[in-house]
């Protein structure tokens, strides 16, 4: 495998593990559920799914 090819395979991975995220963030804000993730420490805090939808748009925008 060329080193192109497996920065393309690395980067659909990178982006089927957001897509996935993304998806169980919705599926929990709907549902009025918290989610736990890791902060800036990389400590584990429970934030509002909502909150946790918004942090990823904002993310994905910001790139």
């Amino acid at each position: 495998m060329s080193e192109q090819e497996e920065i393309k395979l690395f980067k659909n991975i990178n982006d089927g593990i957001i897509e996935a995220q993304r998806r169980l963030f919705e599926r929990k804000a709907k549902l009025g559920e918290n989610v736990i993730v890791a902060d800036a420490n990389g400590m584990p805090v429970e934030i509002t799914a909502k909150e946790a939808l918004k942090r990823i748009n904002n993310n994905l925008c910001s790139k």
